[in-house]
């Protein structure tokens, strides 16, 4: 019943996209973003880090080949093809975003990993398309369509420049970061990168050589993103032991907990995993510890319908996109209802990944500073519908991630900040309901999540976007 209930939030999200990104049709214009050039990028030393070559000339033999080249995709369009650039029309960095969490469902990646995946993703594509448009308005050239009557486009053209095509950018970034996490399915994102850059030319709205460059800045700039990945220390090995006493977190023999050392990771915006290390949890022996306990038995012994659906809503667990990704798609949800262009809605999704890996380390750094123990070790007649997780109980994941998501989404959308809010309770809410941590698990959780959602938030403030 969980998994069908998850399986059925998840359909409906990817279908709220799917007809959101339909084709409005030619004879529109996307507001252009004349400053998206000299925003602040993240790991890039600047916007104008990268300069292209020079596109063909106007008028020149080299671009009727390629005006000549689009007449001909004209030509051969057909449903599927349509289809093709409609899915893709709903926004790349969307649509990256949604492989990737299929990715990380399909390899049961775990949620700081999976939160790390996300955030170097979107920061190759936003920090890509910053660059890119940067080169935008170097060269600014026209699109196909201002040069030649013959071609009609499926969708409505960019008012910004066309050299280099923002979906070849984010395709050919996104297929080099997600490869690097999962080799085995470089045949799938090369067909994907393929398919989204092909789009735009059966679309009639970007030349030949603006796929090129765009393909070759943003894998340029992917290399950097998983240069600087190297070196952010998530691969260090544990060599420590599990604390032993009263109170204190334990797992069954030779069974390692998931990444002790998670805490370590270099963060993007904290200065450190401890940045935000919450106070110590109630002691093991008080009268507030018991109380919380008590709390979390009195819910199994009389868990109601509606709390098992909230705990099965939010479980999130191994094989699923994971917490960070819930809260991704979430974001994805409402991009596209905001009506986000590209280089917007990839700033918006690394805002949000950054702080949710952020949220990630500073939640591991407390789990494994303090050790706390889970209830249903405590009281082993607690029932655990949504698992039992393999590491310590203080803070709880969920509530430091939801938090930090709710924080930044609620600046990128100030009309949904109530609604978010109340989503994040909601998911901290559930773990209690599930069973697997203790009030004051979820209430430290929100607030520590809070305070690195508005490190993100400082950072939007400052990036020069208007």
């Amino acid at each position: 019943m969980n998994k069908g209930i998850i399986r059925f939030f998840s359909i409906l999200v990817l279908a709220t996209l799917i007809l959101s990104g339909c084709s409005t049709g030619a004879g529109n214009t996307i507001k252009a973003e004349s400053t998206g050039g000299n925003w602040a990028t993240i790991l890039l030393a600047s916007p104008d880090a990268i300069r292209l070559a020079v596109p063909p000339a106007a008028k020149s033999a080299d671009e009727q080949k390629e005006i000549d080249e689009l007449i001909e995709f004209q030509k051969q369009r057909t449903d599927d093809t349509q289809r093709t650039v409609d899915f893709w029309n709903a926004g790349a960095s969307v649509r990256w975003n949604e492989i990737a969490r299929d990715l990380v469902a399909k390899h049961r990646t775990d949620p700081p990993s999976a939160s790390r995946l996300y955030a170097l993703l979107s920061v190759a594509q936003y920090d890509a398309l910053v660059v890119a448009w940067n080169n935008k308005y170097f060269h600014n050239r026209q699109a196909p369509d201002q040069i030649s009557g013959e071609i009609k486009t499926l969708v409505p053209d960019l008012d910004d420049p066309v050299y280099p095509s923002e979906h070849a950018v984010v395709a050919a970034a996104s297929a080099a970061v997600l490869g690097s996490f999962y080799p085995d399915e470089a045949d799938f994102l090369d067909g994907k990168r393929k398919e989204d850059e092909e789009s735009r030319l059966w679309a009639g709205v970007n030349y030949r050589s603006d796929i090129t460059a765009g393909d070759s800045l943003g894998d340029q700039v992917a290399q950097t993103v998983l240069a600087y990945a190297k070196t952010d220390g998530a691969d260090a090995s544990w060599t420590g032991g599990i604390p032993t006493g009263a109170g204190l977190w334990f797992s069954a023999p030779d069974d390692t907990p998931l990444l002790p050392m998670w805490g370590k990771v270099k963060p993007w915006l904290m200065t450190s995993g401890d940045e935000f290390r919450p106070a110590a949890p109630p002691a093991y022996d008080s009268a507030e510890f018991t109380s919380a306990l008590a709390e979390v038995r009195n819910i199994s012994d009389t868990r109601t319908s509606d709390q098992s659906r909230i705990a099965a809503i939010w479980a999130d667990n191994l094989g699923t996109y994971t917490p960070p990704g819930h809260w991704n798609a979430i974001a994805a949800k409402l991009i596209q209802e905001h009506k986000f262009n590209e280089i917007r809605a990839a700033r918006a999704l690394a805002l949000m990944n950054m702080a949710l890996m952020d949220a990630g380390i500073s939640c591991w750094d407390a789990k494994f500073h303090y050790w706390l123990i889970r209830p249903w070790q405590v009281d082993p007649d607690i029932t655990t519908p949504v698992g039992q997780p393999n590491f310590p109980s203080y803070t709880s994941g969920h509530a430091t991630f939801s938090g930090a998501a709710a924080e930044v989404l609620g600046y990128l959308f100030p009309d949904q900040k109530d609604k978010l809010d109340t989503m994040a309770e909601e998911a901290a809410l559930s773990r209690l309901y599930g069973g697997i941590h203790y009030s004051f698990d979820n209430e430290v959780g929100l607030e520590e999540g809070r305070a690195v959602g508005k490190l993100a938030v400082k950072l939007g403030e400052s990036d020069g976007a208007p």
